[in-house]
């Protein structure tokens, strides 16, 4: 059994080394922009989840290289997911009426919104840290609360796929890529 768990862990370094490997400059700076606001968002027991935001990143745009998710049937940008977090119009208005200092979001119309959130890495990681805070807040368990960021309560697939891009993220602090 340790010999399993030893070969499931050399596994995932490897393909943690691989992946950080790949990651382009601009790809650094995002995952950097979006571990930088979410140091400054913690939870209500003082936490903060820069390294699972960072690997939320990676695993919905490949740390920023696809900006637009889920528009195959949509009829309009608006119902897209949207910037390096692939956040929706929709989760935004959420989090603007849960979040007072994104309140003015509301002000904006589902265009203009959409256009903030492709356009502005700050504003989406703001809005994806806030979301992961208020979802850590209210299901009281990470596996429920990052299955949450993907639309649902028990979603084991999308949780194990940011879990393996929680060790890209280890991998690119420890060798000083991110900090």
């Amino acid at each position: 059994m340790k010999f399993l768990s030893f070969l499931v862990l050399f596994v995932c370094a490897s393909l943690a080394d691989n992946t950080s490997n790949q990651m382009s400059p601009k790809q650094l700076n995002v995952l950097q922009t979006v571990r930088d606001v979410a140091k400054s968002i913690p939870d209500k027991h003082g936490k903060t989840y820069e390294n699972t935001l960072s690997a939320i990143c990676i695993t919905e745009s490949s740390a920023g290289k696809n900006t637009i998710g889920d528009f195959h049937n949509k009829k309009s940008i608006t119902k897209a997911s949207l910037g390096p977090m692939q956040v929706r119009v929709s989760t935004a208005r959420h989090v603007s009426q849960n979040i007072k200092n994104l309140s003015w979001l509301n002000k904006l119309s589902d265009i203009q919104l959409a256009a903030r959130l492709l356009g502005d890495t700050r504003l989406s990681a703001k809005v994806a840290a806030y979301y992961v805070v208020l979802l850590h807040n209210q299901r009281n368990s990470p596996f429920n609360a990052v299955s949450g960021y993907n639309g649902g309560m028990n979603n084991p697939t999308y949780y194990n796929k940011v879990m393996k891009n929680k060790a890209v993220v280890a991998q690119l602090v420890s060798t000083g890529k991110l900090s």
